[in-house]
């Protein structure tokens, strides 16, 4: 049978609850981890149930909240709740936007991707510059280095002797 559509709607599938809790992780310390965390058991939680549940100091807690709010990992949601004697308060609620996540997971990613692909091409397209004498190497940047201009060839800076292409270091 099929599940209800509207509890599809508000449940959040565990791998994403994983993905947010690795990705955390792995390039955050421990304390925002165990922010991630919170929010992950309890999907909405006031600033003071996180202070209470964490036992950290106020300060601490707002400031790694501000960074993982800047890092769009968590969200504010305004809420108005009424105290003692009916008087209305705003209050601030974090929460776990995953859809944002997973498109920060994925821009990232594709930024990798694209520097892993620039770096490739660039150390296949380069030229290498071997010398006969002592075998030194040098890249196609160190070529300005190499070049004498008395005799018109490219000649090792360390031994003299004339400096040859490496074919071997191509693609």
């Amino acid at each position: 049978m099929a599940a209800n559509p509207e509890a599809m709607l508000t449940e959040v599938p565990s791998s994403l609850k994983q993905l947010a809790r690795l990705v955390v992780r792995g390039f955050y310390e421990i304390e925002y981890s165990l922010i991630i965390d919170m929010l992950v058991r309890y999907p909405c939680l006031r600033e003071d149930d996180l202070c209470d549940l964490l036992k950290f100091d106020k300060k601490v807690l707002r400031a790694k909240l501000a960074t993982l709010k800047t890092d769009r990992f968590v969200q504010i949601k305004l809420r108005i709740e009424t105290v003692e004697y009916g008087k209305a308060v705003k209050v601030n609620g974090y929460f776990i936007n995953y859809k944002i996540i997973v498109n920060i997971v994925k821009y990232k990613l594709d930024m990798m991707r694209k520097k892993m692909e620039v770096e490739e091409r660039d150390a296949t397209s380069r030229s290498r510059f071997k010398c006969s004498g002592c075998d030194k190497q040098f890249s196609d940047l160190e070529a300005d280095q190499l070049f004498d201009p008395m005799s018109g060839e490219f000649k090792c800076t360390f031994c003299g002797s004339p400096v040859d292409e490496d074919e071997s270091a191509m693609p």
